[in-house]
Order: structure tokens, then sequence, then C-alpha cells
């Protein structure tokens, strides 16, 4: 039975020896097409493939949400999106809510977080149980996360808010650089730092955000060289691919041709390349130290990310394969044999696995392991429409991103739910993308609405009443005013508090 063969490579390790330290590097915005040791042509990942010889690869890994904030909170805790409750109108993780971090914590393990994302911060309590945090836009690391990612900057480069050469809607990087999001190598002499202040048998659980896919994209230059030929390279350069445009493209307000597809492409491809770097140096630091083999180390992403497919951009208002399928690939030689495994797996049961892998004892939650964990997605409530979107184009019609979705997926096949009951069915092929058009198979929809309709009856159910004078999800943003313009250059800007 597959649980049973997962369960048994749980550490069975003599009394005297340490358990396994946990790592998590999770490359935000990731798509797993996009990454060659999933089959893309270009090659953006050649580290990760070389790490892929001695890991568990899931091919088929699905996230519980559709952007940040709820598929961390699912990943964190083991529950569904509308279990846990952190979405938009409640961008906060309730206190009372058993997390990772502090449970590992309470068994004995040093937690550290790196975070590049502002929503990995106070400003939500996703970061709960890490009793050392570190974020870029802070000191000790913001002045060298500064340095960093402006080094990345080239002269020639048109194509976003922050690249010396923008000349659209707002100024360059000069007058409003405060963005610090592309500080890969801070983060891994950050983590390994972390490391070396611990003893050789103290375990360790930690968490490194890399922002590098998320827009605005500025990859290095060694980086375009080797994913796109230099005329490709140049076009991504001169092209706009700021969200104002992308955002506009989708409202059907602005157009976007085969060549700007090809140079979002290539710049988003680039940013892959740096994540893998990072990863590299991150791993070999670990095996510099003899830490790397007594660590459990997991890549994963906690969505996607559309480029241009049926018109989208960005990461809202949809459920399509570009924004769920995530990489997720675990590195513990010792324990888990090396292989690729084809089954559809959530990884909101990553929590449930690591604890087992580990040998501690899961929390009263009782989190579900990676094949426990039925695979379920939702989009629990749409993302607004940008500000500056709605100022530029104030007669758009209001309710055309209203939707919400449910997604279950088995085997070759994906059900989508929408809010107002409508089903479609996908057959799912290759990496995990689904055909151009739904297939009809009534017997099987029904049986998959079924299971899914079952899963929903027995699910947690989200309680506000168990919030706390502490879950205020407004209150951070008052003491940090850079968090504040962090979430405004990456396209966040609504309000955290508890919306209509």
């Amino acid at each position: 039975m597959v649980i049973a063969a997962l369960g048994a490579t749980a550490c069975q390790c003599p009394d005297a020896a340490p358990p396994p330290s946990i790592l998590i590097v999770l490359w935000d915005t990731v798509r797993a097409d996009r990454l060659s040791v999933y089959g893309a042509e270009v090659p953006t990942t050649p580290h990760l493939e070389a790490m892929a010889a001695d890991s568990l690869v899931f091919e088929h890994a699905i996230s519980p949400g559709m952007w940040t904030v709820p598929s961390h909170g699912s990943l964190f805790t083991g529950l569904p999106a509308s279990s846990h409750g952190a979405r938009v109108g409640w961008l906060w993780l309730d206190g009372h809510h058993i997390t990772l971090a502090e449970h590992l914590r309470d068994h004995g393990y040093a937690t550290y977080a790196w975070s590049a994302n502002p929503y990995l911060s106070s400003a939500t309590n996703l970061l709960q149980g890490f009793e050392t945090q570190h974020v870029t836009w802070q000191p000790p690391d913001r002045e060298r996360a500064e340095a960093v990612t402006r080094a990345k900057l080239l002269e020639a480069d048109q194509s976003t808010s922050i690249a010396p050469g923008w000349k659209g809607r707002e100024s360059g990087w000069p007058q409003t650089f405060t963005l610090v999001k592309d500080a890969g190598p801070v983060a891994a002499d950050g983590l390994l730092g972390f490391v070396d202040e611990l003893t050789t048998d103290q375990p360790f659980f930690a968490y490194v955000n890399l922002l590098e896919a998320h827009h605005p994209r500025i990859p290095s230059a060694p980086s375009r060289a080797a994913v796109a030929d230099p005329p490709v390279v140049e076009r991504a350069l001169a092209t706009d691919q700021s969200l104002f445009r992308l955002m506009a493209a989708m409202e059907g307000r602005a157009h976007l041709d085969g060549p700007d597809h090809e140079a979002l492409r290539a710049t988003y491809d680039a940013t892959l390349r740096d994540l893998d770097a990072v990863t590299e140096q991150i791993v070999a630091g670990l095996a510099d130290r003899r830490r790397l083999d007594s660590t459990i180390v997991v890549v994963v992403s906690d969505h996607g990310e559309h480029l241009g497919e049926a018109g989208r951009y960005d990461h809202r208002w949809s459920v399509d394969q570009e924004l769920l399928h995530v990489p997720l690939i675990v590195r513990w030689p010792a324990r888990l044999a090396p292989r690729r495994d084809p089954r559809p797996v959530s990884t909101r049961g990553l929590m449930g696995s690591l604890l087992r892998w580990a040998g501690v004892p899961a929390p009263t939650s009782n989190p579900p392991e990676l094949f426990e964990a039925p695979v379920f997605s939702e989009l629990v409530r749409p993302t607004p429409r940008l500000p500056a979107i709605r100022e530029a184009f104030p007669d758009l019609p209001s309710g055309r991103w209203a939707a919400k979705y449910r997604v279950w997926i088995e085997d070759d096949a994906k059900l989508v739910q929408r809010d107002d009951g409508a089903t479609r069915l996908y057959r799912l092929r290759g990496p995990g993308r689904p055909e151009a058009r739904p297939v009809r198979d009534v017997q099987r929809s029904q049986a998959m609405l079924a299971r899914l309709r079952a899963f929903d009856r027995g699910r947690p159910k989200y309680d506000p009443s168990l919030r706390t004078a502490e879950d205020r999800p407004g209150r951070p943003l008052a003491a940090d005013p850079a968090l504040v313009e962090q979430l405004r250059q990456l396209g966040y800007t609504e309000p955290l508090e508890e919306v209509p």
C-alpha cells in the first residue's frame, strides 16, 4: 500500500542518534512546467537536476491555494485554505492553529525563517513558531539585500518600474528603490550563519522564502544568457513587463503579441536559473558543514504564474494548472529512496510527512501525510483588481473576477467547480496541465463531485470566534512603513482587515 510504503521511510534511528534537521527552500511563484528538472527544454535548473538524482521528485504536486497566503497557511498547518481561514479579507493565520514550526520548536528544534516576501512576516502571522526571523526590508539584512538586488539591474533594462531605463507610469529605481526582493545570496549566507551557531547535534527547522520569480522580475545577466539567445534577451530588456500592463491586457485594455510573450517567458525562465544557483549555494554550504545528509531538504513552491496562457497573467482569478502545479523535491537519501513519483499529491500533506520522517509525534490536529491528503485546491476569495487598474479604467465591469472555485484531482482527472455550481472535468497530461478543452465523462464527473462534497462536509470548518485580541492583521503595518511599500510594489495594497 502506498501510505505504508511511504511511512516505512520514517526515521528508525537508534536512540542515541539525533533527529534529522529540516530545511524548506520555497521558490515563491514558481510553476513546475518551466523547470528543466520537470522536462522543460530550457536549461532553467541544472543544479536541481543534479540534486534530483538523490531525491524523491513528486512530478504532480498541487498547491492547495493559488497564491501566497492561503497556500502557506496550508503548508504550515496541514489544513485546507477554507479551514485555516487565511485569505483575502483576513490575511492572517490565527494564533490557535498549530504550525509546523511551533510543533518542531516544542520538540527541541531550533527554528529559523528568512523571507523576501512581506506576506511571510509579522504582517500575517504565517511565521508563527519561528524563533529567529529575518526579512529583507529590515536590519540587519536590508542594506546588503538592497545591494544584491541593485547589482542585478542592467542599464539597458526598461522592463519594470525599478529598472534603470524604465519609462512607464512610475519613476525608476533611484526614486522608488525600496524593493529588496532579489537577495538570494543573502538568504544563503543567513541560513548557513544560523547553522554555524548550532551545535553539531542540534536539529533545526529552517524556512527560506526566495522571491526572484515574483514580479517585478530582474534576473541576472548570466541567467538571461543561459536561457535565451541574445536577440530575445535584448527584446526582454526593452519590453514593458510591468504588472500594470499585464493586468491591463487581462482586462482587454492592452495587447501583448508573440514576441512580447517570448520576452516575458525568457525573463521568467532566467529568474528560475537564479533560484537554482542560490539553492545550489545552500546545498553546497550544508555539505561543507557536514550537515547535508542529516537534513531533509525540501524544494517547493507556494503557487505558479500565468505567462499569457488564455490571456492570463500573474497569479490571480483562476485555478489553472499554471498556478496549481508546483515543484516538490525532497532530498534525504539516508531514508528516502531517490525516485520520481507521478501520482498527484497536495503540498498540504508535507507537514504530516515531515513529522513522520523525522520521528516527531503528530500534534492533536493530526495533519495528513502526502499520500493521505486529498488533492484539493480552492480559490476562497478572489484578489481585487490593482488600485491603479481601477483608477485608469473606472468603467470596467465590477463582477468579472468575482467567481470562487474548488478543485478535486484524482490520477489524470481534474474537476473544477465554480461557486455557482458549474463544473468541468479536465484530463491532465504531460507535466500536469489540462487539455485545451474539457472532457465529457458524466459518470466520472459525478463520482468525483460526490467525493468532493463528502470531503467538504468532513473537513474542519474555520471558526472566526476562536480569534483572540492578538489576531489583528492590520496592526503590524502601522509599525512598519517599509513593509507597506514592499506590498505596494509587489501589487498587494488591499486592506488586511476583515471585509464584507
